[in-house]
């Protein structure tokens, strides 16, 4: 009988070191998934905010050029009033 309680505990061991393991596998496959996640949203971010800036950088060399029009447009009326 004594043999037979020794064989139920370590099965009983066995059975919670697999239930761990399992727990650990499954832990570890979370902060895995989180972390690829994390990266994809941070990609995410990066690629908005250099569109966002290729944009304001687009709206700038827009206003500039409209500027330097107006500026054309300006010192021509005043040289041909001379």
């Amino acid at each position: 009988m004594g043999g037979s309680i020794m064989e139920t505990i370590l099965l009983l061991r066995e059975e919670n070191e697999r239930k761990a393991e399992a727990r650990r596998a499954d832990e570890e496959k979370r902060r895995s998934e989180e972390r690829a996640k994390a990266k994809a949203e941070a990609e995410g971010r990066r690629h908005r905010d250099k569109m966002g800036m290729e944009e304001r950088a687009r709206r700038d060399r827009e206003e500039a050029r409209a500027r330097t029009q107006e500026l054309l447009l300006l010192i021509g009326a005043l040289t041909k009033k001379d």
